[in-house]
Protein backbone atom coordinates (compact mmCIF):
# COMPACT_ATOMS: atom_id res chain seq x y z
CA UNK A 1 0.00 0.00 0.00
CA UNK A 2 1.21 3.39 -0.61
CA UNK A 3 2.29 5.52 1.82
CA UNK A 4 1.12 9.37 0.97
CA UNK A 5 1.21 12.76 -1.29
CA UNK A 6 4.34 14.95 -0.75
CA UNK A 7 5.80 17.93 -1.78
CA UNK A 8 9.35 18.36 -2.70
CA UNK A 9 11.25 21.24 -0.52
CA UNK A 10 11.56 24.64 -2.35
CA UNK A 11 7.66 23.98 -3.51
CA UNK A 12 8.93 22.51 -6.65
CA UNK A 13 5.59 20.24 -6.94
CA UNK A 14 2.26 21.30 -6.23
CA UNK A 15 -1.10 19.40 -5.61
CA UNK A 16 -2.60 18.41 -8.84
CA UNK A 17 -5.89 20.20 -8.01
CA UNK A 18 -8.02 17.00 -6.66
CA UNK A 19 -7.03 14.05 -7.32
CA UNK A 20 -9.82 12.20 -5.95
CA UNK A 21 -11.81 12.91 -8.85
CA UNK A 22 -9.27 11.24 -11.46
CA UNK A 23 -9.74 7.50 -11.48
CA UNK A 24 -6.81 6.48 -9.50
CA UNK A 25 -4.57 3.41 -10.15
CA UNK A 26 -2.31 0.96 -8.43
CA UNK A 27 0.99 -0.15 -9.93
CA UNK A 28 3.38 -2.79 -8.10
CA UNK A 29 7.27 -1.59 -7.91
CA UNK A 30 9.55 -4.72 -8.13
CA UNK A 31 13.21 -4.16 -6.80
CA UNK A 32 16.02 -6.12 -8.65
CA UNK A 33 18.98 -5.33 -6.77
CA UNK A 34 22.99 -5.85 -7.69
CA UNK A 35 25.61 -5.99 -5.51
CA UNK A 36 29.40 -7.24 -5.09
CA UNK A 37 30.53 -10.01 -3.36
CA UNK A 38 30.76 -8.93 0.29
CA UNK A 39 28.59 -5.61 -0.04
CA UNK A 40 26.11 -4.66 2.17
CA UNK A 41 22.04 -5.17 1.45
CA UNK A 42 19.47 -2.67 2.90
CA UNK A 43 16.84 -3.32 4.83
CA UNK A 44 14.04 -1.76 3.50
CA UNK A 45 13.99 1.23 0.55
CA UNK A 46 12.74 4.30 -0.61
CA UNK A 47 10.12 4.05 -3.02
CA UNK A 48 9.64 7.38 -5.27
CA UNK A 49 7.12 8.25 -8.08
CA UNK A 50 6.84 11.37 -9.86
CA UNK A 51 4.58 12.44 -12.54
CA UNK A 52 6.17 16.05 -13.48
CA UNK A 53 3.88 17.14 -16.20
CA UNK A 54 0.82 16.42 -13.58
CA UNK A 55 3.40 18.04 -10.67
CA UNK A 56 2.32 15.06 -8.80
CA UNK A 57 4.66 12.46 -5.96
CA UNK A 58 3.57 9.44 -3.95
CA UNK A 59 6.92 8.06 -1.60
CA UNK A 60 6.72 4.50 0.27
CA UNK A 61 8.50 2.56 1.12
CA UNK A 62 9.48 -1.02 0.26
CA UNK A 63 11.07 -3.63 2.75
CA UNK A 64 14.34 -5.70 2.01
CA UNK A 65 12.26 -8.05 -0.05
CA UNK A 66 11.98 -5.01 -2.83
CA UNK A 67 8.01 -5.48 -3.80
CA UNK A 68 5.32 -2.63 -3.29
CA UNK A 69 2.27 -2.54 -3.79
CA UNK A 70 1.86 1.55 -4.72
CA UNK A 71 -2.30 3.17 -4.91
CA UNK A 72 -3.08 6.28 -5.39
CA UNK A 73 -1.74 6.69 -8.61
CA UNK A 74 -3.28 9.51 -11.59
CA UNK A 75 -2.10 7.69 -14.97
CA UNK A 76 0.25 9.41 -16.52
CA UNK A 77 4.43 9.09 -17.16
CA UNK A 78 6.17 8.43 -14.11
CA UNK A 79 9.99 8.72 -13.42
CA UNK A 80 9.94 6.19 -10.65
CA UNK A 81 13.40 6.52 -8.22
CA UNK A 82 14.61 3.77 -5.77
CA UNK A 83 17.06 4.80 -2.76
CA UNK A 84 18.54 3.31 0.18
CA UNK A 85 21.78 4.07 2.40
CA UNK A 86 23.75 1.19 4.39
CA UNK A 87 26.62 2.27 6.91
CA UNK A 88 29.09 -0.67 6.98
CA UNK A 89 32.92 -1.32 7.18
CA UNK A 90 33.69 1.99 7.58
CA UNK A 91 32.09 3.51 4.38
CA UNK A 92 28.47 4.71 3.49
CA UNK A 93 27.01 2.46 0.56
CA UNK A 94 24.28 4.39 -1.66
CA UNK A 95 21.60 1.83 -3.10
CA UNK A 96 19.92 3.93 -6.19
CA UNK A 97 18.20 3.14 -9.50
CA UNK A 98 15.51 4.81 -11.39
CA UNK A 99 12.81 4.18 -14.19
CA UNK A 100 12.31 7.41 -16.49
CA UNK A 101 9.40 8.40 -18.68
CA UNK A 102 7.53 5.31 -17.90
CA UNK A 103 3.75 4.89 -18.84
CA UNK A 104 2.06 4.23 -16.05
CA UNK A 105 -2.27 4.43 -17.26
CA UNK A 106 -3.03 0.32 -16.77
CA UNK A 107 -4.17 -0.28 -13.16
CA UNK A 108 -1.66 -3.45 -12.11
CA UNK A 109 0.93 -2.29 -13.94
CA UNK A 110 4.35 -3.82 -13.00
CA UNK A 111 7.87 -1.47 -13.04
CA UNK A 112 10.20 -3.47 -12.53
CA UNK A 113 14.08 -0.94 -11.11
CA UNK A 114 17.20 -2.12 -11.40
CA UNK A 115 19.38 -0.91 -8.11
CA UNK A 116 23.13 -1.23 -7.61
CA UNK A 117 25.30 0.17 -4.84
CA UNK A 118 28.15 2.70 -4.76
CA UNK A 119 30.37 3.92 -2.00
CA UNK A 120 30.39 7.58 -0.89
CA UNK A 121 33.49 9.52 -1.59
CA UNK A 122 35.42 11.85 0.62
CA UNK A 123 35.74 14.45 -2.06
CA UNK A 124 32.48 15.75 -3.19
CA UNK A 125 30.61 19.00 -4.65
CA UNK A 126 29.86 21.17 -2.10
CA UNK A 127 28.63 24.45 -4.21
CA UNK A 128 28.25 24.65 -7.45
CA UNK A 129 27.39 28.28 -8.83
CA UNK A 130 26.46 28.00 -12.58
CA UNK A 131 23.70 30.15 -14.11
CA UNK A 132 25.56 33.14 -13.87
CA UNK A 133 24.19 37.34 -12.96
CA UNK A 134 22.66 40.41 -14.44
CA UNK A 135 24.89 43.22 -15.20
CA UNK A 136 23.80 46.68 -13.59
CA UNK A 137 22.41 47.27 -17.13
CA UNK A 138 20.64 44.14 -17.64
CA UNK A 139 23.42 42.07 -19.10
CA UNK A 140 24.28 38.51 -19.07
CA UNK A 141 27.43 37.72 -17.36
CA UNK A 142 28.66 34.23 -17.06
CA UNK A 143 32.31 34.53 -16.10
CA UNK A 144 31.71 34.03 -12.15
CA UNK A 145 30.70 30.42 -12.37
CA UNK A 146 32.49 28.38 -9.67
CA UNK A 147 32.45 24.97 -8.14
CA UNK A 148 33.51 24.03 -4.23
CA UNK A 149 34.91 20.54 -3.51
CA UNK A 150 35.00 19.58 0.42
CA UNK A 151 36.74 17.24 2.06
CA UNK A 152 33.41 15.38 3.72
CA UNK A 153 35.31 12.21 4.78
CA UNK A 154 37.65 12.16 7.92
CA UNK A 155 40.91 11.44 6.49
CA UNK A 156 43.42 13.67 4.44
CA UNK A 157 43.07 13.42 0.75
CA UNK A 158 45.22 14.37 -2.03
CA UNK A 159 43.95 16.47 -4.68
CA UNK A 160 46.91 15.91 -7.05
CA UNK A 161 45.63 14.81 -10.45
CA UNK A 162 41.97 15.21 -9.92
CA UNK A 163 39.74 15.67 -12.77
CA UNK A 164 36.64 17.72 -13.06
CA UNK A 165 34.41 17.84 -15.67
CA UNK A 166 31.05 18.52 -17.63
CA UNK A 167 29.38 15.93 -19.15
CA UNK A 168 27.76 15.21 -22.90
CA UNK A 169 25.52 16.20 -24.20
CA UNK A 170 26.09 19.85 -22.38
CA UNK A 171 22.30 20.51 -21.94
CA UNK A 172 19.53 18.10 -21.11
CA UNK A 173 17.66 16.30 -23.52
CA UNK A 174 15.62 13.68 -24.70
CA UNK A 175 17.55 12.47 -28.01
CA UNK A 176 20.82 10.99 -26.18
CA UNK A 177 23.37 9.98 -28.04
CA UNK A 178 23.94 6.29 -29.27
CA UNK A 179 27.25 4.53 -28.53
CA UNK A 180 28.26 0.73 -30.57
CA UNK A 181 30.21 -0.67 -27.74
CA UNK A 182 28.82 -3.01 -25.17
CA UNK A 183 27.25 -2.02 -22.15
CA UNK A 184 27.25 1.94 -22.97
CA UNK A 185 25.63 1.87 -19.55
CA UNK A 186 28.91 1.64 -17.65
CA UNK A 187 30.36 4.70 -18.52
CA UNK A 188 29.71 8.54 -18.25
CA UNK A 189 30.80 10.92 -21.33
CA UNK A 190 32.87 14.02 -21.18
CA UNK A 191 32.69 17.02 -23.40
CA UNK A 192 35.60 18.69 -21.81
CA UNK A 193 38.21 17.83 -18.55
CA UNK A 194 40.48 20.01 -16.67
CA UNK A 195 42.78 18.31 -14.51
CA UNK A 196 44.90 19.72 -11.33
CA UNK A 197 48.71 19.57 -11.53
CA UNK A 198 50.82 17.87 -8.94
CA UNK A 199 52.98 15.74 -7.91
CA UNK A 200 50.87 13.19 -5.76
CA UNK A 201 51.33 14.69 -2.43
CA UNK A 202 51.26 18.50 -3.27
CA UNK A 203 47.64 19.69 -2.74
CA UNK A 204 46.43 17.81 0.59
CA UNK A 205 42.66 18.45 1.66
CA UNK A 206 42.15 17.88 5.55
CA UNK A 207 39.02 17.37 6.59
CA UNK A 208 36.70 20.24 6.48
CA UNK A 209 38.21 22.08 4.09
CA UNK A 210 37.29 22.67 0.56
CA UNK A 211 38.81 24.26 -2.42
CA UNK A 212 37.10 26.74 -5.06
CA UNK A 213 37.60 26.10 -8.31
CA UNK A 214 36.88 29.18 -10.72
CA UNK A 215 36.20 29.63 -14.53
CA UNK A 216 38.04 33.03 -13.50
CA UNK A 217 39.16 33.43 -10.05
CA UNK A 218 38.93 37.12 -9.71
CA UNK A 219 37.03 39.90 -8.04
CA UNK A 220 34.16 39.97 -10.22
CA UNK A 221 32.29 42.51 -7.96
CA UNK A 222 34.82 45.44 -9.41
CA UNK A 223 33.88 47.78 -12.03
CA UNK A 224 35.43 46.78 -15.49
CA UNK A 225 33.58 42.71 -14.99
CA UNK A 226 30.08 43.18 -13.29
CA UNK A 227 29.41 44.81 -9.73
CA UNK A 228 25.86 43.47 -9.30
CA UNK A 229 28.04 39.71 -9.16
CA UNK A 230 27.35 38.09 -6.36
CA UNK A 231 30.85 36.63 -5.80
CA UNK A 232 34.36 37.46 -5.12
CA UNK A 233 37.14 34.87 -6.68
CA UNK A 234 40.47 35.62 -5.52
CA UNK A 235 40.62 33.20 -3.00
CA UNK A 236 40.11 30.73 -5.09
CA UNK A 237 42.57 28.08 -5.04
CA UNK A 238 42.21 27.20 -8.55
CA UNK A 239 41.08 28.42 -11.76
CA UNK A 240 40.66 26.87 -15.54
CA UNK A 241 43.11 29.93 -17.05
CA UNK A 242 42.38 30.78 -20.55
CA UNK A 243 44.02 34.59 -21.70
CA UNK A 244 40.80 34.82 -24.57
CA UNK A 245 40.41 38.55 -23.71
CA UNK A 246 42.08 41.43 -21.87
CA UNK A 247 39.06 41.00 -18.91
CA UNK A 248 40.84 37.90 -18.15
CA UNK A 249 43.95 37.90 -16.06
CA UNK A 250 46.54 35.10 -14.63
CA UNK A 251 44.90 35.42 -10.99
CA UNK A 252 46.82 33.68 -7.83
CA UNK A 253 44.76 31.06 -8.01
CA UNK A 254 46.91 27.99 -9.84
CA UNK A 255 46.00 27.33 -13.27
CA UNK A 256 44.25 23.90 -13.94
CA UNK A 257 45.53 21.91 -17.01
CA UNK A 258 43.29 21.70 -20.10
CA UNK A 259 43.31 17.60 -20.13
CA UNK A 260 40.40 17.00 -23.06
CA UNK A 261 39.09 19.96 -24.94
CA UNK A 262 38.54 19.12 -28.53
CA UNK A 263 36.15 22.52 -28.46
CA UNK A 264 36.91 24.98 -30.90
CA UNK A 265 36.77 27.67 -28.32
CA UNK A 266 39.58 26.69 -24.86
CA UNK A 267 36.91 28.75 -22.36
CA UNK A 268 35.25 26.94 -20.00
CA UNK A 269 32.11 28.45 -20.24
CA UNK A 270 29.38 25.63 -19.18
CA UNK A 271 26.11 26.05 -19.97
CA UNK A 272 23.88 28.15 -17.75
CA UNK A 273 21.12 26.34 -18.47
CA UNK A 274 22.07 23.56 -16.49
CA UNK A 275 24.78 20.63 -17.12
CA UNK A 276 26.44 17.22 -15.26
CA UNK A 277 29.40 17.23 -13.57
CA UNK A 278 31.49 14.58 -12.27
CA UNK A 279 35.05 14.31 -10.17
CA UNK A 280 37.05 11.66 -11.04
CA UNK A 281 41.23 10.43 -10.45
CA UNK A 282 42.53 8.86 -14.09
CA UNK A 283 44.01 5.49 -13.98
CA UNK A 284 46.57 6.58 -16.83
CA UNK A 285 47.03 9.72 -18.37
CA UNK A 286 44.49 11.24 -20.30
CA UNK A 287 44.78 11.03 -23.85
CA UNK A 288 43.38 13.69 -25.71
CA UNK A 289 44.11 11.45 -29.25
CA UNK A 290 41.93 8.35 -27.67
CA UNK A 291 38.60 10.12 -27.71
CA UNK A 292 35.02 8.42 -28.99
CA UNK A 293 32.33 9.31 -30.79
CA UNK A 294 28.68 8.61 -31.07
CA UNK A 295 26.73 6.93 -33.53
CA UNK A 296 26.47 8.90 -36.48
CA UNK A 297 28.12 12.25 -35.15
CA UNK A 298 31.46 13.99 -34.86
CA UNK A 299 31.26 15.22 -31.77
CA UNK A 300 34.21 14.12 -29.72
CA UNK A 301 33.67 12.75 -26.14
CA UNK A 302 35.85 11.01 -23.62
CA UNK A 303 34.51 8.12 -21.33
CA UNK A 304 35.13 7.33 -17.66
CA UNK A 305 34.26 4.36 -16.35
CA UNK A 306 31.63 4.67 -13.59
CA UNK A 307 34.02 2.98 -11.39
CA UNK A 308 35.99 5.76 -11.83
CA UNK A 309 34.07 8.81 -10.45
CA UNK A 310 34.29 10.11 -7.45
CA UNK A 311 31.26 12.42 -7.50
CA UNK A 312 28.61 13.31 -9.89
CA UNK A 313 25.78 16.00 -10.14
CA UNK A 314 23.21 16.25 -12.34
CA UNK A 315 21.65 19.80 -13.43
CA UNK A 316 19.44 20.85 -15.67
CA UNK A 317 16.95 23.83 -16.66
CA UNK A 318 13.66 22.97 -14.73
CA UNK A 319 11.51 20.23 -13.52
CA UNK A 320 10.11 19.56 -16.88
CA UNK A 321 14.04 18.04 -17.73
CA UNK A 322 14.68 16.35 -14.71
CA UNK A 323 13.83 12.27 -16.33
CA UNK A 324 16.19 13.56 -18.92
CA UNK A 325 19.84 11.73 -17.54
CA UNK A 326 23.11 11.78 -18.66
CA UNK A 327 24.38 10.10 -15.56
CA UNK A 328 23.63 6.53 -14.26
CA UNK A 329 21.20 6.33 -11.55
CA UNK A 330 24.23 4.58 -9.67
CA UNK A 331 25.93 7.87 -9.62
CA UNK A 332 23.27 10.23 -9.04
CA UNK A 333 19.49 9.44 -9.15
CA UNK A 334 17.81 12.49 -9.72
CA UNK A 335 18.65 16.42 -10.75
CA UNK A 336 18.44 19.98 -9.23
CA UNK A 337 17.70 23.32 -10.56
CA UNK A 338 17.45 27.09 -10.38
CA UNK A 339 14.64 29.19 -11.00
CA UNK A 340 16.18 30.33 -13.88
CA UNK A 341 19.11 31.89 -15.70
CA UNK A 342 21.63 34.42 -14.53
CA UNK A 343 19.55 35.08 -11.14
CA UNK A 344 22.73 34.50 -8.94
CA UNK A 345 21.69 31.31 -7.76
CA UNK A 346 23.38 28.13 -6.26
CA UNK A 347 23.21 24.97 -5.62
CA UNK A 348 24.43 23.88 -2.11
CA UNK A 349 25.13 20.51 -0.73
CA UNK A 350 22.34 19.80 2.49
CA UNK A 351 24.00 19.73 5.61
CA UNK A 352 23.62 15.88 7.06
CA UNK A 353 25.37 16.56 10.76
CA UNK A 354 27.54 18.83 12.33
CA UNK A 355 30.35 16.95 14.57
CA UNK A 356 31.21 17.86 18.16
CA UNK A 357 34.46 19.89 16.72
CA UNK A 358 32.32 22.04 15.23
CA UNK A 359 33.07 19.75 11.41
CA UNK A 360 30.25 19.37 8.89
CA UNK A 361 28.83 16.13 7.30
CA UNK A 362 27.05 17.28 4.08
CA UNK A 363 24.14 14.72 3.27
CA UNK A 364 25.53 12.44 0.30
CA UNK A 365 22.91 9.94 -1.19
CA UNK A 366 24.16 9.78 -5.04
CA UNK A 367 20.80 11.72 -5.06
CA UNK A 368 20.99 15.43 -6.44
CA UNK A 369 17.36 16.11 -6.35
CA UNK A 370 17.63 15.04 -2.58
CA UNK A 371 20.96 16.17 -1.55
CA UNK A 372 20.97 19.80 -2.79
CA UNK A 373 18.81 22.85 -2.31
CA UNK A 374 18.55 26.22 -4.42
CA UNK A 375 20.52 29.26 -2.75
CA UNK A 376 19.46 32.87 -3.32
CA UNK A 377 23.24 33.86 -3.27
CA UNK A 378 26.15 31.65 -3.40
CA UNK A 379 28.86 31.69 -0.42
CA UNK A 380 32.22 31.22 -1.02
CA UNK A 381 33.26 28.24 1.40
CA UNK A 382 29.39 28.48 3.06
CA UNK A 383 29.05 26.95 6.34
CA UNK A 384 32.70 27.81 7.23
CA UNK A 385 34.54 25.59 5.37
CA UNK A 386 37.98 25.63 5.70
CA UNK A 387 41.21 26.54 3.87
CA UNK A 388 44.15 24.58 2.89
CA UNK A 389 47.36 25.68 4.19
CA UNK A 390 48.30 25.59 0.90
CA UNK A 391 46.41 28.77 -0.16
CA UNK A 392 48.26 31.62 0.77
CA UNK A 393 46.56 34.06 -1.08
CA UNK A 394 43.58 34.35 0.37
CA UNK A 395 45.22 35.09 3.88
Amino acid sequence: MVGCLTFTSCDKFKDVGNPSKIANISATVKITLSVQTGDPTPSSYQVKLTNFAERYEVVTTADQNGVINVDNLIPGIYTVTVSSEVASNGFTYNFNGNLVNTVVVKNGSELVVPVSASKSGSIVFKEIYYCGSKTPTGGSYFRDQYYEIYNNGDQVQYLDGLCIGNLNPQTATANMPVYSFEHPENFIYFATIWQIPGNGTTYPLAPGESIIIAQMADNHKIATLNPSSPVNLLSAEFETFVNSTSLIKDNPAINMRMAFWPAPTPQWLVTVFGGAYALFYPKVAIDPAKYITPVGSTTKIFKVSNEDIVDAVELVNDATKVSLKRIPAVLDAGANFVSGTYTGQSLSRKVKTTLPDGRIIYKDSNNSTEDFEVQSTPIVRRNGAKIPSWNTWSK
